[in-house]
């Protein structure tokens, strides 16, 4: 009976010893594909548990699909990804349509990511995402604020339709001083 009471005590103690308790929110997404691969950008708040304490992280990967590009980044976390908290979903604006559905076929077999997404063109997703951000915790947070303040903006996932891709997404760009939208 004392071995197993210094067993359950040694084993509540390990529980409590698992280190940093980090959760990744993934704020926002990036693509890009060029030469039969993918690139893949995460930009994540990683929020510790223990310490309240925030910091941003860009995650990336270059695969033949996106699910092995996806699978590599998750390899590189200690923790789970949360897709619930993505608010934007940045296109390579070179991106071929054929490629866009199957980031859209991504995004729609990955649960968690809302439909609620506002997708956005750039020359430069990776670029876009490293912008230090000026009002919130993420460059992501930062650009769908913006989006929510344009009522005329209709490029949330649920809205896109096949020319919506085409012609209507805003293009984002990095400029000094900030980010700039022209389209």
């Amino acid at each position: 009976m004392k071995k197993a009471v210094i067993v359950v005590l040694f084993m509540l103690f390990l529980c409590g010893c698992g280190g940093e308790q980090s959760e990744y929110l993934v704020s926002s997404m990036g693509f890009e594909h060029s030469d039969n691969s993918y690139n893949v950008y995460f930009e994540a708040v990683v929020v510790n548990n223990e310490t309240t304490t925030q910091s941003l992280k860009l995650f990336e990967a270059e695969a033949d699909t996106i699910d092995q590009a996806v699978g590599k980044i998750k390899k590189q976390c200690a923790r789970p990804l949360l897709f619930s908290h993505c608010g934007v979903i940045i296109i390579d604006n070179k991106m071929p349509y054929k490629k866009f559905l199957e980031v859209c076929d991504f995004c729609y077999r990955e649960e968690e990511i809302t439909l609620s997404a506002y997708f956005i063109k750039a020359n430069n997703p990776k670029e876009i995402l490293m912008v230090k951000p000026l009002s919130s915790v993420s460059v992501g947070y930062d650009i769908m604020g913006i989006l929510k303040q344009n009522s005329n903006c209709k490029n949330r996932f649920f809205e896109i339709i096949n020319s919506k891709y085409k012609t209507g997404l805003p293009i984002i760009s990095k400029r000094e001083g900030g980010l700039y939208f022209n389209g």
